[in-house]
């Protein structure tokens, strides 16, 4: 029987134990840094956290004595950030230090190949939205799209809509509607070439992405791409629903509302009235969906009991 994911993660934590006992007492080295960053990495997985910290940040450290080679140089302190993160301390000044080396990364690097490299870059440039630094997330977004059109097979297409979807956030964030406005668009086109392809990983971030483009399209003074783009919205969510990824339509009803609001201020009473109709049917529909299953469940509840 193959061992399962823990058992290997177990297996090389001993390993790497064994590592540094036997290297500690040297000193300094290559081998020491590289078996303390394996390890710290190995501790994160395992989600032992405070271990990893101390693993990576002890490497850091030595990093600073001796050097490292680019990928490990990247792979540590983005580790590094992502523990940080955890911790609810602002990695910015790690990011920047990983940013710099960026363009030396690729998938001859130690610690990479090209999906962990757009991987990570999709990780930093997500934290550093998440406290406040847009405009820092920008070299790893354009690193993850460099990455992404190198190799166009499915996994990397729905990495580029994830990438594409974060530079629309970033730019969003600076106000730079136009510009954010441009990713969404391409992030859709992407999207829905996957989701026609039945490529696409993830419907909702694709509902997502249309809902976020229809705000540019409104920002931008564009109605009837906000509404072309808030109807296409709904259409996946009533699919989600459909499929039974979402369990009600609350959120598509409320887009509906949105759209209803305005066209209310601009004088069209008419085109508001069809879209209020539409999300009350939309509410509707979601709780007798809801009822019916409540419904099947308890009568498969009393057929067991």
């Amino acid at each position: 029987m193959p061992g399962t994911p823990e058992d290997y993660l177990e297996e090389a934590l001993s390993e790497y134990n064994d590592k540094v006992n036997a290297l500690e007492s040297e000193g300094d080295s290559e081998e020491l840094l590289e078996a303390y960053v394996n390890r710290g990495c190995i501790l994160s997985m395992m989600e032992h956290f405070t271990s990893a910290l101390e693993d990576l940040e002890t490497a850091s450290k030595m990093e600073s004595r001796i050097g490292a080679d680019d990928g490990t140089f990247v792979k540590m302190n983005s580790e590094l950030g992502k523990l940080y993160s955890h911790f609810g301390i602002d990695p910015q000044v790690l990011y920047a230090d990983v940013a710099a080396r960026l363009q030396w990364i690729g998938a001859t690097s130690r610690h990479f190949d090209l999906k962990g490299v757009v991987s990570m870059c999709l990780d930093s440039a997500e934290i550093l939205l998440e406290f406040g630094h847009p405009s820092d997330s920008h070299p790893f977004l354009e690193k993850a799209l460099e990455t992404t059109q190198a190799k166009m097979d499915p996994w990397m297409k729905n990495r580029r809509v994830e990438a594409l979807n974060l530079m629309g956030e970033a730019y969003d964030a600076e106000e730079e509607s136009e510009m954010a406005e441009k990713c969404y668009a391409e992030a859709v086109e992407v999207g829905m070439d996957l989701m026609k392809s039945e490529k696409l990983e993830d419907l909702e971030i694709l509902a997502a992405t249309f809902l976020s483009k229809a705000e540019c399209d409104l920002d931008l003074g564009m109605m009837d791409r906000f509404v072309e783009d808030s109807d296409k919205a709904v259409l996946i969510i009533e699919k989600m629903h459909e499929n039974g990824i979402l369990d009600d339509m609350t959120e598509a009803s409320d887009i509906c509302h949105n759209v209803a609001v305005e066209f209310i201020k601009q004088g069209k009473v008419d085109e508001a009235e069809k879209y209020l109709i539409k999300a009350v049917k939309l509410s509707l529909k979601g709780a007798q969906d809801y009822i019916d299953k409540s419904a099947i469940d308890q009568i498969d509840s009393n057929g067991h009991n």
